[in-house]
């Protein structure tokens, strides 16, 4: 495209024959001359000749400046504007506009105003920028309206009123798919800070929209957020040390120490003031009580002088979800296991004798123990191959009696060993599996001794070993969870029963059997969650209640798991209750995203490089130009109508300096 100058007001131009007034009163000097009496009428002469010479040329610089004064004046009302490919936007009659609504946009310009109320007036500055009849859609993280409605630019300007922040934050893809799923095409603005830049890059490919990125921003934030938080232990029970671990993250170095606090159900359990020292990230642990009140409902808040929207972190520790464990046995079988599973709140045990085996308890355990039996029916042999296969727990105690060829059948294989009395090795304190079951990592711990029965050649992970290398405790080689001890826990055989080892690590495979536990936290942009259930009566509809508040998200159960759609358009931080038919089953917890915290600047050189693309344009208001003055110069090219009455005044003052002074 060449470059050309247009006019908004062309006809205004007719005005340029005022050009003659100027030349006329030059011509035709209207003047009224004095009539003046001198005795001396040759000085008179003599100063006249000298007066006509000085002023001749004056009187053509009044002329020019007269004469070009107009033009500029003119050219002033006709509005003459200037384009070229630079400032050349092709715009359509239907535009869609996402407006970034996030918690991130809560940093504030050296003007105190946030950036999201710097968002809103850009996003009013686009629908003014556009005539009347055009067809707006809009979006923002809420969702609270459809993609496929509607506006005019005066129901869009009343709506945008309405538009709070929200917890929720939405990728650019998302919202190009949802673009793409209903066929929008034409002007597309995403207002953002473009904290998370997920799916631009997609937009370079599409070539039927216009897209304009608009970045909003604020001023160089410090902020502290809570990273993570886990517990060291998966399951709370009195027997081992459990532990809350919090991990810490500043955005820079301006906060050195902040202050912790731990609340269970509203009550104040704990504080601690955390260093950073010269990291940006920082760990603390709060010891965990095994049994106490309001577990399902923690909080965790920090003293953060910046962004206030994140201080608070929630949690639910909810013991609903037992253990199913079962418990094979025969005549004779010690009942040490059934003391150590009964009458826990972790765990639902049953014993059933294998003489009398039932499938269906079979197939609802989670954690299988076959203990110490001398031989296996082709009844149970087939039942723990089809629970290994459905990713079942199996554990495997041989007795005193059993040989190599009934242990093969269960899908080991084994050999026998030297039977010599060994004491066992000290765990090795890096395996996961051992982690918050010892207070101290000590190297001489007194450990159990075992006669080596059996070696396990299909070993895939030792978790026990005796001194002489062989294997105590092992996961066995194959496609799910079956164990292995080499020996029998008959009391002449081991002192492991009876060690302070024993109950940990039962509890530890136990409750490695089921992975579905339930989240200490979610996230309120999380689509999909799954919660464990224990089989209630699947026509029975649960709901998430928060005080006066009740949500029933889209849901379905799968064996014994509830799995909700959530609303994250209307999901905010803080507990929420899982009700079903008016009682409170369970609580949950949800955080905002770890990313509205990460407050970082503007990649404005990636975003110039996206603009490179024919179908991309950035449009960055920070160089002077509003966005509404870079649109419309887009769509009517660059107002020249400002320099016309400056170069209008310019020459007025010279015409009156030209006047006065010469």
């Amino acid at each position: 495209m060449l470059a050309v100058i247009n006019f908004l007001n062309p006809n205004v131009l007719w005005g340029l024959l005022a050009v003659a007034i100027p030349i006329i009163i030059h011509l035709f000097n209207l003047r009224r001359v004095k009539r003046v009496e001198f005795s001396n009428t040759s000085l008179l002469k003599r100063v006249k000749e000298e007066s006509s010479a000085k002023r001749k040329p004056v009187e053509l610089l009044i002329l020019i400046s007269r004469i070009l004064g107009v033009i500029f004046l003119v050219l002033t009302f006709a509005r003459p504007v200037y384009k070229n490919k630079e400032n050349d936007l092709s715009l359509q009659d239907e535009v869609l506009i996402y407006l970034d609504n996030s918690l991130s946009l809560s940093v504030k310009d050296n003007g105190q105003q946030t950036a999201f109320d710097n968002a809103y007036s850009l996003t009013q500055d686009l629908v003014n920028a556009y005539p009347d009849g055009t067809v707006f859609r809009f979006i923002e993280n809420a969702y609270a309206n459809s993609i496929a409605t509607e506006f005019t630019r005066s129901t869009l300007t009343d709506n945008l009123t309405e538009i709070q922040q929200v917890g929720v934050d939405r990728s650019f893809q998302e919202i190009a798919n949802r673009q793409t799923g209903q066929g929008i095409k034409g002007d597309v603005y995403f207002v953002s800070d473009f904290q998370d830049n997920t799916g631009l890059s997609s937009l370079q490919s599409d070539t039927t929209s216009n897209y304009f990125l608009v970045p909003v921003s604020g001023s160089e934030y410090s902020n502290v957020y809570i990273d993570s938080v886990y517990l060291q232990n998966t399951f709370l029970s009195g027997s081992v040390t459990n532990l809350l671990r919090i991990r810490l993250r500043r955005n820079d170095r301006s906060t050195d120490r902040v202050n912790v606090k731990l609340y269970l159900d509203d009550r104040l359990s704990g504080t601690s003031q955390v260093s950073f020292e010269d990291n940006l990230l920082a760990n603390y642990d709060f010891e965990i009580p095994a049994i106490d009140q309001g577990m399902d409902r923690i909080r965790i808040s920090i003293d953060d002088p910046g962004l206030a929207f994140d201080n608070d972190y929630y949690l639910a520790i909810n013991q609903l979800d037992k253990i199913r464990v079962l418990e094979v046995y025969q005549s004779g079988t010690p009942s040490y296991v059934s003391s150590l599973f009964e009458d826990n709140e972790l765990f639902q045990f049953e014993r059933v004798n294998a003489n009398s085996l039932d499938n269906q308890k079979i197939e609802a355990a989670d954690f299988i123990l076959i203990n110490q039996l001398s031989s296996y029916t082709n009844q149970l042999t087939n039942a723990i191959s089809n629970s290994i296969d459905d990713g079942k727990t199996v554990l495997v105690v041989p007795s005193r009696q059993s040989t190599s060829s009934e242990l093969n059948r269960l899908g080991l294989r084994v050999t026998g060993d030297t039977r010599q009395r060994v004491d066992l090795e000290v765990p090795d304190y890096e395996n996961p599996f051992f982690e918050g079951v010892f207070v101290e990592n000590s190297q001489n711990l007194e450990m159990p001794n075992a006669r080596v029965y059996f070696r396990l050649i299909n070993e895939e992970l030792p978790y026990l070993s005796f001194k002489n290398g062989r294997s105590f405790l092992s996961k066995v080689l194959s496609n799910g969870s079956l164990f292995f001890f080499s020996s029998s826990f008959d009391e002449s055989i081991t002192s492991f029963p009876n060690h302070a080892l024993f109950v940990p690590v039962l509890y530890k495979l136990a409750l490695g059997s089921k992975a579905n536990l339930s989240n200490l936290y979610y996230s309120t942009d999380d689509e999909t969650i799954v919660y464990p259930i224990n089989g209630q009566d699947r026509s029975n509809i649960y709901e998430l209640r928060r005080g006066e508040v009740l949500l029933i998200p889209d849901q379905r159960q799968e064996e014994n798991r509830l799995i909700m759609e959530i609303p994250k358009d209307q999901i905010l931080a803080g507990h929420y209750e899982l009700v079903l038919n008016n009682q409170v089953v369970g609580t949950l917890a949800f955080n905002i995203p770890k990313e509205e915290s990460n407050v970082h600047t503007i990649d404005f050189d990636y975003l110039e490089e996206l603009s490179a693309s024919p179908s991309i344009t950035l449009l960055n208001g920070d160089g002077g130009q509003s966005v509404r003055e870079e649109i419309r110069s887009g769509i009517d090219g660059i107002p020249l109508w400002k320099y016309a009455l400056l170069g209008a005044l310019l020459f007025l003052f010279l015409e009156i300096i030209l006047i006065r002074y010469l």
